[in-house]
């Protein structure tokens, strides 16, 4: 059974991490764009999706990932995924978009960077 998608954020100084869990795919994808519209609207203006956690992803995932990304610049916010490993990381390599995203290395090394 596919685990659902669960997205939880915290805050570590000045960067908002947005921690996704789980499977990615048609049936919950646009909650992680309106997640990032919702902290862009509060005010957020660097914000970290934690990748860890996510077992898969599929091409809607990746369309609300450019879609946070392209909404995160429009409204000069950075916006940055880390922990980016194993399988998720060869369909980011297969499809062609490692260069599409700010992707830093392990969560500690991206709150390191961005802060």
């Amino acid at each position: 059974m596919s685990e659902g998608l669960k997205i939880a954020h915290a805050r570590s100084g000045p960067v908002c991490v947005v921690t996704l869990t789980g499977r990615i795919d048609n049936s919950n994808a646009k909650q992680v764009s309106t997640e990032v519209d919702g902290l862009i609207g509060a005010g957020e203006k660097n914000i970290l999706l934690d990748l860890a956690g996510v077992i898969y992803l599929t091409s809607a995932a990746f369309r609300a990932l450019l879609v946070a990304t392209d909404q995160a610049e429009r409204n000069a916010a950075r916006l940055a995924l880390c922990s980016i490993t194993g399988h998720v990381r060869d369909l980011f390599e297969m499809g062609g978009l490692m260069d599409s995203f700010t992707i830093l290395g392990s969560r500690d090394e991206a709150l390191a960077r961005l802060a």
